[in-house]
């Protein structure tokens, strides 16, 4: 897994334009530095995200804040391919005329930087326009100004959610009604508490009363992978940032995370990100300096 963390060359977006996998699809864990945009034409699984699991069909919009560490696991087969598009931006540059619409310019902060703000919206009743608008910005980028047509893109699939959400959706209220967790999503919220301490099955299903054959088992159905996967992706997440933001030693950070070992630590970041924490240091000083 070398792919772990896809820095995204903002430019300042990329697209992907209905791309279709009708098998191999290989679904991992990986975060971004700008936003995305995850439309859905055809498909069946689930989205990972901020400890929630969202179902994958037809007409789903998904939003990816910024570093927010996120999963694509879908079921494929040539009866049930996995179809959409996707948008990576920058929200500064991509929303830099957004003032001059208040409603969709604090859409978009909310979704950007909320903490427990929906990420998945059904755009079902939708789907035909956003099949058109999708069409038509691809289109033209063959042709068009770029720049122009991709905030006007922005601001269409920002009105689309808006339109097909209620007011409430995007509030915080203590009368709000939640839906029952799955048991991934117990157990992510588990070990977002705990990552840092080594880890304990016993502990961890003694505390979500169930049995540890049965919470890695739950686990590996919901999400596609085993539960030391997540972990360590998460670990290696965190220790991402700590190499970016702090100066602690190598050997530090590698205890913090919940590694006793310092080369476990150091062999495990190579394999995953694919260079080794000193080296991914230097780079990312090199390109803020």
């Amino acid at each position: 897994m070398n792919n772990l963390f896809q820095q995204i060359n903002l430019k300042p977006f990329t697209w992907v334009y209905r791309r279709v996998n009708e098998k191999n699809f290989q679904g991992f864990y990986h975060w971004h530095q700008g936003c995305e945009l995850l439309f859905v034409y055809r498909g069946r699984g689930n989205v990972i995200v901020n400890q929630h699991s969202y179902e994958i069909k037809k007409g789903m919009m998904f939003f990816f804040q910024p570093f927010q560490l996120h999963k694509v696991y879908v079921e494929v087969s040539p009866d049930t391919p996995y179809e959409r598009s996707v948008m990576h931006f920058d929200p500064l540059t991509l929303g830099k005329n957004l003032h001059l619409f208040p409603d969709l310019s604090a859409l978009l902060k909310q979704l950007q930087n909320g903490v427990n703000e929906p990420q998945a919206f059904d755009l079902k009743n939708s789907f035909n326009y956003m099949y058109e608008v999708c069409d038509i910005f691809n289109k033209s980028l063959q042709t068009n100004n770029w720049e122009e047509d991709s905030q006007l893109f922005l601001m269409q699939l920002l009105s689309c959610i808006r339109s097909n959400i209620h007011d409430s959706d995007l509030e915080t209220s203590s009368n709000k009604k939640f839906r029952s967790l799955h048991y991934s999503e117990r157990i992510m919220q588990w070990i977002e508490e705990h990552y840092m301490e080594p880890f304990d099955l016993e502990l961890l299903s003694h505390d979500l009363h169930l049995s540890k054959s049965y919470a890695s088992r739950i686990f590996k159905r919901e999400t596609g992978s085993s539960l030391t996967e997540y972990i360590n992706i998460r670990r290696i997440k965190e220790a991402c940032q700590l190499l970016q933001v702090t100066h602690k030693p190598i050997e530090l950070i590698g205890e913090s995370i919940g590694f006793g070992s310092v080369s476990y630590f150091i062999q495990l970041f190579k394999k995953m990100i694919g260079t080794t924490p000193h080296q991914f240091r230097l780079s990312h000083q090199t390109v803020h300096k």
